[in-house]
């Protein structure tokens, strides 16, 4: 059950910051903000998660041997919404790394880098939070919870980086079906360290799923408040 825990966090934190993204752009919209306010806005708010994105593809191009090129942190498009009413989604692209064309494996690495980085970071700063919130340390407490946010909301792999880790895992899940129609099973003991590291993972996720689901919420009532 810990696999689905950590699909369903997945799954429910990616719909979660879809939702935030959309409330929040409307709203810089609703109070007179043009296609340049919002990229200031995004590149302020997420700056410290492009970062650990892009040092993460970095660092993982650089391990495996792939040779990278330019670095950006700060966005360069944004996808305007075109009626506020209706179901369209911002597209913003917060920073990238230029990389050269990689192996499968090496674009397997490389493009999940992020995810893995940031799965690392919220544990270990779930971690922090838990040991904060029972010594009623207010402060540090809300900084780790702004870091939460923005590395919840910044470990997303891009297309690009889908595409990269797209030919391993049709390889990967090829093997595992050939595996499960000859009967072939790994099996994990329960004192197993994967199931902790899982418990750990779907815990970080809840975490961020709130606190999405919260500013979402926030979000919702101002914008209906200045639709009025």
């Amino acid at each position: 059950m810990s696999v689905l825990y950590v699909l369903l966090g997945i799954t429910a934190l990616y719909l979660a910051h879809r939702k935030m993204t959309l409330e929040l752009s409307r709203l810089i919209h609703r109070l007179g903000g043009n296609q340049n306010m919002i990229i200031w806005v995004w590149s302020v708010i997420f700056l410290p998660g492009t970062i650990i994105h892009e040092i993460s593809h970095f660092l993982a191009a650089a391990a495996t041997g792939a040779r990278t090129g330019k670095i950006e942190i700060f966005p360069e498009f944004i996808e305007d919404i075109l009626d506020e009413e209706a179901e369209e989604k911002n597209g913003v692209a917060l920073g990238y790394v230029q990389v050269a064309r990689m192996n499968p494996l090496q674009g397997f690495i490389v493009g999940i880098a992020p995810f893995i980085s940031g799965m690392a970071l919220l544990i270990w700063l779930a971690s922090l939070m838990r040991v904060n919130y029972l010594s009623e340390n207010l402060w540090p407490l809300l900084f780790q919870t702004y870091l939460f946010f923005i590395i919840g909301n910044s470990f997303f792999p891009s297309w690009a980086d889908l595409k990269q880790t797209l030919p391993l895992v049709i390889f990967i899940l090829i093997l595992a079906g050939l595996g499960w129609f000859f009967g072939f099973q790994l099996l994990i003991g329960p004192s197993s360290p994967v199931w902790g590291v899982l418990d750990s993972m779907s815990g970080a996720l809840l975490i961020s799923v709130a606190i999405n689901l919260c500013l979402v919420g926030a979000l919702v009532l101002i914008n209906k408040r200045l639709r009025r």
